[in-house]
């Protein structure tokens, strides 16, 4: 066993954890391919096990675990799609359950419902269904109609969201019965938050900062909310590690002023991640960020190194082994390349621009989002159909007055909870998310955007070169100036052409 001294492999920093990520991400993504492209890709797997073996850079032990990770993988998707679409309740039939969401167009009310029940039989997955019959959330009811299974084919588009959601049933109604019931804790926790930020704050910014809190933009208005998409700046809303490290920083802050010791802090810390994990719905992006700081917690509890790549992919192991579906979720997908992005470019960056004598702040604040939407570019092209230009230098505004209206929210909040005379201070944060509408709204008038449709190999290159002029890459210096250099100008010419 190697000393500490000679970087001893530690539980939570695996130096072949990237690798396993890799091969679980490889067997998941099979299940989109034909089985004889799966086949082909197995064997691929395999041979390249066998190489790492016999070039002696792992042991047979871990060859053999990465293959088996690889049939994990593959495994637990199948399993996951075999009982997505397993048909446990179909045809015409009276159900009970109970409304947890309720969104009203026009004369109608959309519905989800869980605690599905049938014939005596209690069902897993939710049931969606449209109804004329005013709805409140936490009723109970009673619904005869049509029940049908919601098809989830990776072949083809699907809703991510309502697969995310759990919505695996749907039902035509011939008949609605309503019950007033009792609302689940998260919506009445966060209905209440909302009371207090619309009468604090306004309907506008009442609605910015609720979304900005817990990821839900369903009451802002659709001029707002387009705009900051225009420009790129609307991941201010999805609950991610620029929430959740805020958070971590706050609560650090607070327990370090009671003059707790880190190794007790992470278990004050971790239950109320998961309660906020919890309130924001256990989206991808907010337990990814949720375990990172978890583990960096955890390393600076136990005076370890913490290693951004081990605890990416970490992240992504734990996650994927749960939910291996997820891996064909767009926020799964943009969340973790978002980070790999930072990771990966964002050092380098700031270090070429601080060569050239640019100030330090501006020079992190320019690495940090300009790694992230050229980590981004591809899936953002592919998703909205464009990229913003002007989007990569608002975020330097946009990103850190966002953490401080949140953090400031945050902070407001509670205190307007406990004494309401504190209104006047949530009030006047309030200002900052009007200031960025109405900036984003300035900046998309400008109409500073580029399309472009990649093709799956034009993806597939543009991260190899990524990948390859990263920090992680052993490349020498020039060679990835070389290359990076090539396939920038390449890019360029493709976006402007």
């Amino acid at each position: 066993m190697e000393s500490a001294k000679e970087g001893a492999i530690k539980l939570y920093n695996l130096r072949y954890l990237p690798l396993f990520a890799a091969y679980l991400i490889l067997g998941i993504f099979c299940i989109k391919l034909s089985y004889w492209v799966a086949a082909i890709v197995g064997v691929v797997a395999v041979l390249f096990s066998l190489a790492l073996l016999f070039s002696k850079s792992v042991k047979w032990g871990v060859a053999l675990a990465l293959m088996l990770t690889f049939c994990l993988g593959f495994g637990l998707s199948a399993l996951e799609l075999h009982l997505r679409n397993d048909v446990g309740l179909s045809g015409n039939a009276q159900v009970t359950c109970r409304a947890i969401e309720v969104e009203q167009q026009g004369e109608y009310y959309v519905v989800t419902a869980d605690e599905l029940k049938s014939g005596g039989t209690y069902y897993g997955g939710k049931i969606t269904f449209i109804t004329q019959e005013k709805i409140a959330v936490g009723d109970d009811l009673t619904i005869r109609g049509e029940v049908s299974i919601q098809k989830l084919s990776l072949e083809s588009t699907y809703s991510a969201l309502e697969y995310r959601k759990g919505a695996k049933y749907e039902i035509t109604p011939s008949e609605v019965a309503a019950k007033e019931g009792t609302p689940p804790v998260d919506y009445t926790i966060k209905e209440k938050v909302r009371s207090v930020l619309v009468r604090e704050q306004g309907e506008r910014a009442g609605a910015f900062s609720y979304a900005m809190l817990f990821g839900d933009t369903e009451y802002m208005e659709s001029t707002d909310k387009s705009a900051m998409r225009e420009v790129g700046v609307a991941h201010v809303f999805a609950v991610s590690g620029l929430h959740v490290g805020v958070l971590a920083a706050a609560l650090l802050f607070l327990l370090r002023k009671l003059r707790l010791k880190d190794k007790y802090n992470v278990f004050i810390i971790l239950p109320l991640f998961g309660f906020y994990a919890y309130l924001v719905g256990f989206s991808p992006s907010v337990l990814r960020a949720s375990f990172m700081a978890t583990l960096a917690l955890a390393s600076s509890a136990l005076g370890e190194r913490y290693d951004d790549l081990s605890a990416i992919s970490l992240a992504a192991v734990l996650i994927l082994l749960v939910r291996p579906l997820w891996l064909f979720d767009v926020s799964f997908i943009m969340s973790f390349l978002a980070v790999l992005g930072i990771a990966s470019l964002a050092s380098p960056i700031e270090k070429a621009l601080l060569r050239k004598r640019v100030n330090k702040k501006l020079a992190s604040g320019l690495a940090f989002s300009l790694s992230v939407t050229v980590a981004l570019l591809p899936v953002m092209t592919v998703v909205f159909g464009k990229i913003s230009i002007a989007g990569v230098l608002l975020n330097l505004v946009v990103i850190p007055l966002a953490a401080v209206a949140y953090i400031l929210n945050l902070a407001a909040l509670l205190l307007t909870l406990m004494i309401p005379s504190f209104g006047a201070v949530l009030h006047a944060v309030g200002y900052i998310p009007l200031f960025l509408v109405e900036l984003s709204k300035k900046t998309a008038d400008l109409r500073l955007t580029l399309h472009y449709d990649f093709s799956a190999a034009e993806i597939l290159a543009y991260y190899a070169v990524l990948l390859f002029v990263g920090k992680y890459s052993l490349a020498k210096k020039k060679v990835k100036l070389i290359v990076g250099g090539m396939g920038g100008g390449v890019l360029l010419l493709l976006l402007l052409l």
